[in-house]
């Protein structure tokens, strides 16, 4: 019997079978598809602090400016001196995959889970490796297996809240800023999130998110800013921008995507995901050396990832779904202020996609005519 099995091998869950492994437990990592970060279902935009978790040659690009689109005005540029940093996803992957392997973790692909299940005396595991059916049982199970995650559909009741549809497209279009990300806002590009295009060289990002459906429309009417020639490859895939109200149980914990600890801002789910797999690491030591792996137990490690991201996540959740309810009209108001010099310096000095909530809170205090817009 292994001490974990770990569902899915993404950034989260290789960064806590690397973790665990690391420490000494036998670790089997599971993912259903037959090549680890493939298929590429996201834009791949992070900071730095990830490179301080995951060694990583899998750099696409470096932009240290966003210019985002309000309806009907001209393009606001923000300009940072920190790096944003645009990855190749699958590269990534197997980059954070590899540490696992070489620090012990028994990794199968093309192992997809049927059903899990966790009892008192250990989690039992089935699956379908190669075409043949097997059976495995651990001390623990972790659910790492993304916004439809099986592990959360058998063990726990509750389901995200609030989930962001995406359709994007590799496209062999080179565009002419290269330091920047771009953002679109608006009814007409999207329902309640955003669309960006994301330069990698010779290939761009072109993509757009909407709460809800629709997500295709949104797409094609995004698409005419670009000329859309070749069009390399196309992936979309839901991302839960709400965490569950518990991301632990009897003898199973839920990491990243699969709890729905995503930044509820922007979508992005690399960063928030490492650390709940890094927090999930410290409660699962405990409870192998306490030999006590109940939900009440393991409910620690519910406490361990809010202390560090908790209360950001609740405050960009809270901003999305007012931003979400915003007019075209509001919209503008609120890029008549953003505009400003004085808010453009606070916003190029503050800014910071993993933790937004800072600059929402610096403008707001500057700037408190904004919540007129928020709040209408």
């Amino acid at each position: 019997m292994k001490d974990a099995i770990v569902v899915g091998a993404g950034p989260s869950g290789s960064y806590l079978a690397h973790l665990l492994s690391k420490r000494g437990f036998q670790v089997l990592n599971l993912e259903e598809h037959p090549e680890v970060g493939r298929p590429v279902d996201c834009t791949g935009v992070v900071t730095s602090r990830v490179f301080s978790y995951v060694k990583s040659t899998s750099i696409a690009n470096r932009v240290k400016g966003a210019n985002v689109y309000f309806p009907g005005e001209e393009p606001l540029h923000i300009e940072k001196t920190d790096e944003t940093i645009v990855i190749y996803r699958d590269a990534f992957d197997k980059d954070v995959s590899s540490m696992a392997v070489d620090s012990g973790t028994d990794l199968r692909v093309n192992a997809r889970v049927s059903s899990v299940s966790a009892g008192n005396d250990f989690a039992e595991v089935k699956f379908r490796e190669n075409g043949i059916q097997k059976t495995e049982r651990a001390r623990v199970v972790i659910g790492a297996d993304g916004a439809n995650s099986i592990v959360r559909k058998d063990l726990y009741t509750e389901k995200p809240r609030r989930v962001v549809s995406t359709y994007q497209v590799d496209s062999a279009f080179k565009m002419e800023d290269q330091d920047s990300v771009t953002v679109y806002l608006g009814s007409d590009v999207s329902k309640g999130f955003f669309a960006w295009a994301v330069p990698t060289g010779n290939i761009s990002r072109i993509g757009v998110g909407t709460i809800g459906s629709g997500t295709r429309s949104y797409y094609e009417a995004i698409s005419k800013r670009f000329p859309m020639d070749t069009v390399l490859g196309i992936n979309g895939a839901p991302i839960p921008i709400s965490y569950l109200r518990k991301t632990y149980g009897n003898r199973s914990l839920l990491v990243g995507d699969a709890g729905g600890i995503v930044k509820p801002l922007t979508g992005g789910g690399i960063y928030t995901g490492i650390v709940s797999s890094k927090h999930a690491a410290r409660a699962l030591t405990e409870a192998f050396e306490k030999g006590n792996f109940s939900s009440e137990f393991l409910s620690r490690y519910q406490k361990y990832w809010k202390s560090e991201i908790g209360r950001e996540l609740w405050m960009d959740g809270l901003v999305q779904r007012m931003f979400a309810r915003l007019s075209d009209n509001s919209l503008r108001a609120i890029y008549r202020i953003l505009s400003s010099p004085k808010v453009l310096d606070t916003i190029n000095s503050v800014g910071d996609i993993d933790y937004p909530s800072r600059l929402v809170l610096s403008v707001v205090a500057r700037h408190p005519s904004i919540l007129l817009n928020l709040f209408s």
